[in-house]
């Protein structure tokens, strides 16, 4: 006899909280609008109201839905924060952060932790040029006599006895290629005398008929002539001329790929690093 009691409690619970409920909503529709649920399964009874106003019925505009963390209609949006790279590096790092705006107040807004940082670095170019002939061609002996400006590996590489040598390596702050050239004769028939010179970048060499070394696509090419680069050997020894193209295929990050070809063919590929 005490179940059926019971219930009938309940019932009569649950219609006077109809009564209630029904009356303080349609008043504030008028005004102010709530989403509210009222769920109950005579043991226990949840009463939710999900967004207070201003609301239109149901809650929640488009774009917006109900955040069960930090509560009520919110919107997502995203943040970005830069920062410089270290030194030696160009470029910015970048890390994001989701925040979520409330709908009944663009005050309100809740942040959620930074991300990681998205490296955008890379290495800064390295000044001059690389200490590296990548291709080079002899010519004829010219008689001249250069100011010197060679020194290191690209010194001993452009030396040449009695005759023109022309080069090519990169200068590094441009990625292009950058001509070299050297003599090699005698002073009084006696004392020999070699000097280089390493061009401006962007310009190019041409000694006449003993040879040149010519820029061109953007100091992307550079090509090589020399009128003696070997010898035909034998009693009636010739001079025997060769061109020479040395050509950059790509530059990624730091690193410059060139291919050198002679007379048309592929004789060599490099990868050269150009950053510090």
């Amino acid at each position: 006899m005490f179940l059926p009691s019971m219930r009938g409690q309940g019932r009569a619970l649950l219609a006077l909280l109809f009564a209630l409920l029904v009356p303080t909503v349609s008043q504030a529709s008028t005004a102010k609008q709530a989403d509210v649920q009222l769920q109950t399964d005579l043991n226990t009874m949840v009463i939710r109201v999900d967004q207070g106003a201003p609301l239109p019925p149901g809650g929640c505009v488009g774009g917006y839905s109900w955040h069960t963390t930090y509560g009520g209609c919110r919107i997502a949006q995203t943040q970005a924060e830069y920062s410089q790279c270290p030194a030696g590096y160009t470029g910015n790092q970048v890390r994001y952060r989701t925040y979520y705006v409330l709908q009944a107040n663009a005050n309100d807004v809740a942040y959620e932790g930074w991300g990681p940082w998205q490296d955008g670095c890379t290495a800064s170019r390295a000044g001059g040029v690389l200490d590296v002939v990548i291709a080079k061609a002899r010519g004829n002996e010219t008689g001249e006599t250069l100011d010197n400006s060679l020194g290191g590996t690209i010194a001993a590489q452009m030396q040449v006895n009695y005759g023109t040598m022309f080069g090519a390596t990169i200068y590094r702050p441009t990625a292009e290629l950058n001509c070299i050239h050297a003599s090699g004769t005698t002073s009084g028939d006696t004392t020999r005398v070699w000097t280089g010179q390493l061009m401006p970048p962007g310009a190019s060499v041409t000694k006449g008929v003993s040879g040149y070394c010519q820029l061109s696509n953007g100091n992307r090419t550079a090509t090589l002539f020399g009128s003696c680069d070997s010898s035909s050997g034998g009693d009636a020894d010739n001079c025997q001329s060769a061109t020479r193209v040395v050509n950059i295929t790509s530059v990624s990050g730091c690193t410059v790929t060139t291919e050198t070809r002679l007379r048309g063919q592929l004789i060599d590929v490099g990868n050269y690093g150009i950053c510090n």
